[in-house]
């Protein structure tokens, strides 16, 4: 340190002397460091230029200082650091549910319902996670609910236009076959009236035909009316094999055009069946023309057996075809809504569906066996009535002619038709009859004010005074004769008619009938009205 600092910081000091709260000046001397202190000699002549300076080196504890204060940083960065990773690990252990409850969340709004958040704690966090699973176990099974709903709505949709449109063919073919059952009657009728005439064998042989094709016209016309027609259902003992020569008849035609064979083996002596035939008639139709397009579309021509058998307490139907049979994977769900494996446009899945349904409502099943390559079997089973049989329904074929079965009775006829006029009226007076005709209801009330009639046989719908009106006159006016009465109609699909007649318990025959038909109906009424 140069003197004349020394001498400066000794002056210092002299000016202070005596008090007692000096400061000490802090001395760096050749690197070290010092605390610095002075004061002044005693001196008698009061000569304050003697004094001294104290030099204490403090080097030790202010290294010991340095090294307590990097011990104290190194500690507090510990501890800053052990305190961030505890309140990292709080926070994420009060977080981490939290975001998985968010990222739950979010999937439930994406439509992921079966997202579930852990319980890992009984505290808020534990509560909220088990109630955000108690809330989307309740949102999954209402989404399932509406999804049903949905089915239901489109399965119920789509049942509805096919109703409709049953509905509209139904209206439509009423229309026609209503049209087609007068010539169609007329053409049975005069085959029939030919057949007694004197012919050769030949002829004979070529009017059976055209009676037997008119007969057969006569059955698919019959057929489609009844498939067609709206029905309440209705359960009643009924016959198997009828159903299903009914149905043939129905698709005999576009089973013959796409070259498929039909071979039934029905068995015979079968109990009856409780069951709404139209519905069962519906299961079999679909069921054949399920087989009849597989087999269509994947060879030039094939085969269906229908088989008929008891066994026990039900009936079993077995629809068999060669066709290319249904995959182990599709067999599984050949019943379920809106499964089709046809082309889009050419089905909507619910054919086998709702047989299914139909078949199950009346308690019993539908199954069916495949295996690719060698064909598929559909097998329904209906319970059976116990006890009863079906009956053979053959009509007698005694055509023999009574020339006097009619003598003395007098039969009026009413139609529109003059050919079906004719044609009546010829094949009654074979038989003795006396036959009085009116082409509408007015010249029938005319003829009924002139003659005294014993039977009337009047079409229903004509134009003018129809054959209701002419009942309700005769009701009123001439109640011995409403009940002398006989109608026909081609009108057989309309059901307000069939509520009437079934109301007013009166004989009706469906156009085109046998002349034969007619004539029993004939004396019926006779043998009722006069029994002696």
């Amino acid at each position: 340190m140069p003197d004349a600092e020394l001498v400066a910081r000794f002056h210092k000091f002299s000016a202070h002397a005596g008090e007692t709260n000096a400061d000490l000046d802090r001395v760096a001397l050749e690197g070290n460091h010092y605390f610095c202190s002075g004061g002044n000699f005693p001196s008698l002549k009061g000569d304050t230029s003697l004094g001294y300076l104290l030099f204490s080196s403090y080097e030790e504890q202010l290294a010991a200082l340095d090294e307590t204060r990097g011990q104290l940083l190194m500690v507090s960065l510990v501890a800053i650091l052990i305190g961030s990773l505890v309140v990292w690990y709080f926070v994420q252990r009060a977080t981490a549910p939290l975001l998985e409850l968010r990222d739950n969340a979010e999937a439930v709004g994406r439509g992921d319902f079966s997202r579930r958040a852990a319980v890992r704690s009984r505290d808020e966090c534990g509560e909220l996670a088990t109630a955000f699973n108690r809330m989307t176990e309740n949102v999954q099974s209402a989404q399932g609910e509406l999804q049903s709903s949905v089915t239901t709505l489109k399965t119920t949709q789509a049942q509805l236009v096919q109703s409709e449109k049953l509905s509209a063919v139904g209206e439509f073919v009423a229309g026609v076959a209503h049209e087609l059952n007068n010539p169609l009657a007329a053409v049975m009728g005069f085959s029939e009236l030919l057949k007694g005439a004197d012919v050769n064998e030949k002829q004979r042989r070529h009017l059976d035909l055209i009676f037997k094709s008119s007969q057969r016209c006569q059955k698919i016309v019959q057929s489609l009316l009844s498939f067609a027609r709206r029905h309440q259902p209705e359960r009643k003992p009924v016959a198997v094999s009828k159903l299903i020569e009914d149905v043939l008849e129905i698709v005999a035609y576009q089973l013959r055009t796409s070259n498929v064979e039909v071979v039934t083996r029905l068995a015979t002596d079968l109990p009856l069946v409780l069951a709404d035939g139209h519905q069962v008639q519906q299961v079999m139709l679909n069921l054949i023309n399920n087989a009849r397009q597989a087999i269509e579309a994947h060879q030039a021509g094939g085969r269906i057996t229908i088989i008929t058998e008891g066994n026990g307490s039900f009936i079993r139907i077995h629809i068999q075809d060669n066709g290319p049979g249904i995959s182990p994977e599709n067999i599984k769900r050949i019943f379920d809504p809106f499964f089709t494996t046809k082309e889009v446009g050419k089905g909507t899945g619910l054919g086998l569906s709702l047989c299914y349904g139909l078949i199950k409502e009346h308690g019993g099943d539908i199954t069916v066996t495949s295996e690719p390559g060698h064909g598929a079997t559909f097998t329904i089973a209906l319970p059976a009535t116990e006890g009863t049989r079906a009956a053979d329904s053959t009509p007698p074929t005694d055509n023999a002619i009574n020339p006097k079965e009619g003598i003395g009775k007098k039969i009026l006829l009413v139609d529109d038709e003059e050919m079906l006029l004719e044609m009546v009226r010829d094949d009654l007076l074979r038989f003795g009859y006396t036959v009085v005709t009116a082409s509408n209801g007015e010249a029938a009330l005319r003829e009924l004010h002139a003659h005294q009639i014993d039977a009337i046989c009047c079409d229903i719908k004509m134009p003018g005074l129809n054959g209701r009106q002419v009942y309700d006159w005769l009701r009123s006016a001439r109640p011995e004769y409403s009940r002398r009465l006989i109608f026909m109609t081609g009108d057989v699909i309309n059901e307000s008619l069939q509520f009437f007649l079934e109301q007013e318990k009166l004989t009706c025959l469906n156009k085109p009938f046998a002349l034969r038909e007619l004539r029993d109906a004939i004396k019926n009424i006779l043998h009722e009205t006069n029994p002696h």
